[in-house]
């Protein structure tokens, strides 16, 4: 089975770290035979350093499917394309927001430099923060701060260049190119909707969850509690039930052994 598990919200709690229980449970699935990978909003930069290095041959989907890395290898990308980047940033303009650009490795950020988002930024110091004339083959552009969002978003979801990626528990959401999310680059991949077991705890992972042959929801979002095989709460014991339930799903869904 392929156990694809989001990040932020998910198995990773203060936005800076993973549990080490939580790191050796996800090396265990390896052991008994799964495949891992990780699919995150999160550019493949700001992924690495949550990571153990045991992790990180593991297939990782960043920018909510813009991109996919695998053996610490780009395998695809998938880029805003330059008129569709330039219908955005004039809307952003015009609608006083800020942005962050993520590119394939650097980033370009155009806001309020004590921005609490920046905290999750680049956190290994392993990129360049490039001016606007660099952004090449942009993946993902990130609003952070806007005079009006709604009305941004009406914009944005009338535009057929774009996919709007929204997030529950911060006034921000981004924009990839449109078709671009978490399951399409699964799919992508080569991995089977009934070969998945994902988890999740966001709107992004919705798609997943649409499609999983099993989805494990953390937290109490409402569009995925409609989905979810089964939940986990959110509270203080999330770590150690997180734990359980990996390794149980472990055991359950076993690979056939080859004699």
């Amino acid at each position: 089975m392929h156990f694809i598990f989001d990040i932020d919200g998910t198995i990773c709690f203060n936005g800076r770290t993973i549990s080490p229980i939580i790191q050796d449970a996800l090396d265990g699935l390896r052991q008994r035979g799964h495949q891992l990978g990780f699919a995150s909003a999160r550019p493949y930069r700001d992924i690495l350093p949550l990571l153990d290095v045991r992790l990180h041959d593991a297939l990782i989907i960043g920018a909510n499917g813009a991109m996919s890395h695998q053996q610490g290898e780009l395998r695809r990308l998938t880029p805003i394309p330059d008129p569709v980047f330039a219908d955005v940033t004039r809307l952003a303009q015009r609608f006083a927001a800020s942005y962050l650009v993520d590119l394939c490795w650097d980033y370009h950020y155009n806001g309020d430099a004590s921005h609490p988002f920046l905290n999750k930024v680049d956190p290994g110091k392993l990129a360049n923060h490039v001016g606007a004339e660099d952004i090449r083959q942009p993946a993902k552009l990130l609003i952070t701060a806007c005079a009006d969002a709604p009305g941004l978003r009406r914009e944005l979801d009338a535009h057929a260049g774009v996919e709007l990626h929204h997030h529950s528990d911060e006034q921000i959401f981004d924009i990839t190119a449109a078709g671009v999310s978490k399951m399409a680059a699964l799919r992508q991949c080569g991995i089977a909707a009934e070969e998945l077991i994902c988890f999740g705890n966001d709107s992004n992972d919705v798609s997943m969850f649409l499609d999983a042959g099993h989805s494990v929801q953390v937290g109490a979002h409402p569009r995925l509690a409609e989905l979810a095989s089964e939940r986990l709460p959110l509270d203080q014991d999330i770590e150690a039930r997180l734990v359980d339930a990996i390794a149980r799903l472990s055991r359950e869904r076993a690979p056939a052994r080859r004699d």
